[in-house]
């Protein structure tokens, strides 16, 4: 099996070298400056242009006046799904004050999502995190124009909180909105600089996972949460 891998990798690296010259050329042709935003301005308020977006796409904006009404929605799609564990960011990074409590009171058990170890332990903590309906993370950026949440990976910020559970929450505040993906791009790059100097990936999420490769049949929550609730703060 590793001879095998290795052939292949070896045969993807001799493609690229051959193509890398024609590559760096086009690259260089291309702009570097993407549009702040591509379609027409739809809402003056970008939380209001986003939920409708994101309504569109058979997922959940819920908008909540302040902390404690927030706290109630996440409350209520825990109970929703009888969630006992949940696959999670630190709170830290979620930035909710009372997140903690709520989790405590209800009895339910934090999941970090981090997957480290040898292969075996590795399964181990798979089928473990498997378990849990419910995934909790905070975002970067919220796009409106598309309603796609920005998500930078990093320490106390796994990726599977927000791609493995079959139900995602994402905890958004108003000053987290942008307009199209050109902006998102840039407050990333303002934010983090070298954007994978700490991060393996940077996620983009638009409404519940969803293929239709199979006899053109829509089908939600394939590849990832099929559920996706945004609390808009």
């Amino acid at each position: 099996m590793n001879n095998s891998r290795e052939r292949m990798i070896d045969r993807i690296r001799a493609g690229l070298r051959a193509t890398r010259p024609f590559l760096e050329t086009e690259s260089a042709r291309a702009p570097h400056t993407p549009p702040p935003f591509v379609h027409p301005v739809t809402h003056d308020d970008l939380a209001q242009q986003f939920a409708a977006e994101l309504t569109k796409l058979q997922a959940y904006p819920h908008f909540c006046a302040d902390d404690e009404a927030a706290l109630e929605v996440i409350a209520d799609v825990l109970q929703q799904h009888q969630a006992q564990e949940v696959i999670m960011w630190d709170v830290d990074r979620i930035a909710l004050p009372g997140l903690a409590d709520l989790l405590r009171e209800r009895g339910v058990t934090r999941l970090d999502g981090q997957v480290a170890g040898t292969p075996e332990q590795r399964a181990v903590l798979l089928q473990v995190y498997e378990r849990a309906p419910v995934c909790i993370a905070g975002v970067d950026v919220a796009i409106a124009e598309s309603a796609t949440l920005v998500i930078h990976s990093g320490t106390g910020r796994p990726r599977m909180a927000s791609l493995l559970a079959p139900v995602f929450i994402a905890v958004v505040r108003r000053d987290q909105f942008v307009r199209g993906l050109g902006e998102a791009i840039e407050r990333i790059k303002q934010t983090y600089g070298d954007v994978f100097a700490d991060a393996s990936a940077l996620t983009l999420i638009t409404g519940p996972s969803r293929t239709a490769d199979i006899e053109l049949t829509l089908t939600l929550g394939v590849h990832g949460p099929r559920e996706v609730h945004t609390i808009i703060i």
